[in-house]
């Protein structure tokens, strides 16, 4: 059940099956199980209501039935809990054997191995429920739970003469577990990294346009690192905070090394800048007197008489530094956020137009935390926001990053991006028609799919270069990924020679 996105929902209602099984097992032997389990149903009875979610409800009812009292279920949601309160003389071949009947007759769930797997339920965010009548489906058209957006659901499927049908009851309470989970996950991202900088409709248009193929059971939230005011600081805001604190400190600490950095850095960039630039000598009616053409301006009655030199530079460019937050750069944290403001500092001092920003992976949400944008000159000191955490899907991010730059008009458009080499998620690369196992989000496959995705930016004429931050032991995954636009950084006394080396090898190509 753990690759399918409603384990949530399969854990919970598999539990309660057991918790009846376990307790008709125990209690000859244990006079005490009956008094706990009763004094355990009255708080949970008093933690869900008769209009909750469809697990909530089945919650509720089973605890009514251990507590003697009449519940108000509906035949369908009566007849999956009857068929959901295993039985104590079950063994666990035969829970399992029969937790899967359940799963696929009312959710089309087929668990992995079964013979119709591949095509019984091929994509996995699409659900039917048959309510008992899976051998019988020309006689009611079953509904489809049709996710329209990441995070949200609707009932598109047919409905009975009568209206509030209570099979469609049953569809609608399960919607609405679908609903208060995906509220749950989105308000435990924004207490951990800070509220979005997005309306809802707008995140899950992003959604639909970047969590597809390999993404599609992700969610995106994007960030300025903002907390929600009047709420009671936590343990983990507080940790953000002082790695803020922190990494101005250590930035601080090497001020004098860290300015030769930028003074280093931005040289080299106004120096590529200058020496590609193109000259060409324009007619004008200023400027330098060609003497040739003085008869134009007598018999012809023609200003442009004079010439200039007109410089056509590489000056049109936009650039996109993304950084690696994931875990595995918590001990690089004051590093990565001291070189992510020497680049950004450096560009601004040039006048190129800097957009700067982290990802990470937590549960099933890309977080994209926003330090600076273009026109920001004055922001950069927000990259001290940093902040490493959880997991990263570089693929996505890489993909996001590139859906982002579409904002910009510039010419030239280049991405940065600072990171270990080693894309891994606990989200998996879900199944599809082709392809009907899941895979781990790592490794080869991790890379694969971050390297599709810098290939497809270059097709589009996009500069991808890497600042590799991670391990030697990675730096042949950054290899295959980035190419040769890729630098690694021994010493932080070289940073600015080599990042300059890198920029200077691809503004010369512009």
């Amino acid at each position: 059940m753990k690759n399918d996105i409603d384990y949530d929902l399969y854990a919970n209602l598999t539990l309660l099956g057991l918790e009846n099984c376990a307790f008709k097992k125990g209690m000859k032997e244990r006079a005490a199980l009956e008094a706990m389990r009763k004094s355990y149903a009255v708080k949970a009875l008093k933690q869900v209501s008769k209009d909750s979610d469809i697990y909530g409800r089945l919650k509720r009812a089973h605890f009514q039935r251990a507590m003697g009292e009449k519940t108000e279920l509906t035949d369908s949601e009566s007849d999956l809990l009857n068929k959901l309160e295993f039985d104590r003389s079950m063994n666990t071949d035969e829970i399992i054997s029969s937790m899967s009947e359940i799963l696929y007759e009312y959710f089309d769930f087929t668990p992995f191995g079964r013979k119709d797997n591949f095509f019984n339920k091929m994509i996995r965010n699409r659900k039917m429920i048959h309510f008992g009548e899976k051998n019988n489906r020309q006689h009611f058209a079953a509904p489809f739970l049709k996710r329209i957006d990441i995070g949200s659901a609707e009932y598109a499927g047919a409905i009975q003469p009568g209206g509030e049908d209570k099979k469609n009851k049953f569809v609608l309470h399960w919607l609405k577990y679908k609903e208060h989970q995906d509220d749950k996950e989105r308000e435990y991202i924004c207490d951990y990294f800070g509220i979005s900088i997005l309306p809802e409709p707008k995140t899950k248009s992003l959604e639909h346009i970047l969590c597809g193929g390999n993404h599609k059971n992700c969610h995106l939230h994007f960030t300025r690192g903002e907390f929600a005011a009047g709420k009671e600081e936590t343990l983990q805001q507080k940790a953000v905070l002082y790695q803020r604190k922190k990494n101005k400190e250590y930035y601080k600490e090497n001020l004098a090394r860290n300015n030769v950095s930028i003074n280093k850095l931005t040289d080299k960039i106004k120096n590529t800048m200058l020496v590609n630039s193109e000259s060409s000598r324009n007619r004008t009616v200023s400027g330098r007197l060609d003497s040739g053409r003085i008869w134009r301006n007598i018999y012809m009655d023609d200003l442009k008489v004079f010439n200039k030199n007109m410089e056509e530079d590489i000056g049109d460019i936009t650039v996109d530094i993304l950084l690696d937050a994931s875990a595995s750069q918590i001990n690089r944290q004051e590093t990565i956020a001291a070189q992510g403001y020497i680049i950004a500092e450096s560009l601004t001092r040039c006048q190129i137009p800097v957009r700067v920003y982290s990802f990470c992976n937590m549960r099933n949400y890309m977080v994209v935390s926003l330090f600076r944008d273009y026109v920001e000159d004055r922001k950069n000191e927000g990259i001290f926001g940093y902040y490493a955490a959880g997991f990263n899907r570089d693929g996505l991010a890489v993909r996001t990053a590139l859906h982002m730059m579409k904002s910009s008009t510039a010419r030239h458009k280049i991405l940065i991006v600072l990171s270990d080499g080693k894309p891994n998620d606990i989200i998996k690369i879900p199944d599809n028609t082709l392809n009907p196992a899941c895979h781990d989000y790592e490794n080869a496959a991790g890379v694969n799919d971050t390297a599709f995705e810098v290939r497809k930016g270059r097709q589009k004429g996009i500069l991808i270069l890497c600042v590799f931050t991670g391990k030697e032991e990675d730096l042949q995954s950054a290899k295959k990924i980035y190419g040769r636009s890729l630098v690694r950084i021994k010493s932080p006394e070289k940073f600015a020679d080599m990042v300059g080396v890198l920029l200077q090898n691809e503004l010369r190509n512009i």
